[in-house]
């Protein structure tokens, strides 16, 4: 069992999301950063989909109540086990009555902590991500609070070795970084043909700002305006995370796993999945830029990834 001591402003549990359920407007929510999750549930020995707590914006202290193993990833931090430095994508001894405390983040917005056995939470619709827009999955649907415990599970084989360890961890290590600054693929969006080429141009030759208003729901972006030549009647379509809708202010909003299932404004570009944990860890201020990819590239970063988290997971069988 986990207890939560001190909560931050803002942490949630949650898993690879919930699917199949966007018919009925329910979104698939899940970790921002999925590839940060997924490591850390590789080195602590579970399934990549196990459950964590997704830590954001301040500082705060869990403990934990049983002899256990946990890995940080996502974000980088200033994070203290039992009162000594607690290291990035390691698999850390826990004995029972320590403590994890983060000070504070310093790198990336994400930080995921991953216990072996996972959060063992009740599912809801297959998943026990927190879904706050509902109410739901997690921790009665709410951010996490002092006081709340969290049951934990029973690993499914034994940890990954951590840093240091084996060359497995540098493996790890480079393919999980969330900060680079490189540009962010992304596909022509269904209504791509509302922008003008030049405007298309000038839209990928933008860097644009992380706005102050990020969420889980979406990330708007700051720059220069763009305005989609889209009708008024324009009618509500499916959405997806790594959505770029335009709104009326043609500031873009980047569409996240807690987004709206529909939406009317003109999508005129998508984010491929593989990239959005790395917009997901820009901060307010940071920059944000894209460069355009056909669907055969974008499907070759999807099974590069596979391949990576798969060669990963074997080592740790």
């Amino acid at each position: 069992m986990i207890t939560v001591i001190k909560a931050p402003p803002f942490a949630t549990v949650q898993d690879l999301g919930r699917s199949g359920h966007r018919s009925v407007a329910v979104p698939a929510a899940g970790a921002l950063d999925r590839r940060a999750i997924q490591i850390g549930n590789l080195l602590v020995g579970n399934e990549t989909g196990a459950a964590a707590v997704e830590w954001a914006i301040g500082a705060g202290e869990i403990r934990f109540d049983c002899r256990t193993t946990v890995a940080l990833t996502g974000a980088s931090a200033d994070v203290e086990l039992a009162g000594r430095v607690a290291l990035p994508h390691a698999a850390l001894d826990v004995a029972p009555g320590d403590t994890l405390r983060v000070n504070r983040l310093v790198q990336g917005s994400w930080l995921y902590i991953c216990v072996a056995g996972g959060i063992e939470v009740p599912p809801v619709l297959g998943s026990r991500s927190t879904y706050l827009p509902g109410s739901f999955g997690g921790v009665a649907g709410h951010t996490l609070r002092a006081g709340d415990r969290l049951p934990i599970g029973t690993p499914a084989r034994p940890r990954l070795a951590g840093a240091g360890e084996s060359e497995r961890a540098g493996e790890i290590t480079d393919w999980g970084t969330p900060h680079s600054a490189a540009p962010l693929a992304v596909l022509a969006g269904p209504d791509r043909r509302f922008l003008p080429d030049a405007e298309w141009a000038r839209f990928l030759d933008t860097e644009f700002r992380v706005s102050n208003a990020v969420s889980r729901l979406g990330y708007r972006l700051h720059g220069p305006t763009f305005h989609p030549d889209a009708p008024a009647d324009l009618p509500s379509t499916p959405t997806s995370a790594g959505a770029i809708q335009i709104p009326v202010d043609g500031n873009p909003i980047v569409l996240m796993p807690d987004g709206p299932t529909v939406g009317g404004y003109p999508i005129v570009a998508v984010i491929i999945s593989t990239e959005i944990g790395r917009l997901a860890q820009r901060r307010p201020g940071e920059g944000v830029r894209f460069h355009q990819v056909e669907l055969a590239a974008a499907r070759d970063a999807l099974r590069r990834d596979a391949a990576a988290l798969e060669r990963l997971a074997r080592a740790s069988s």
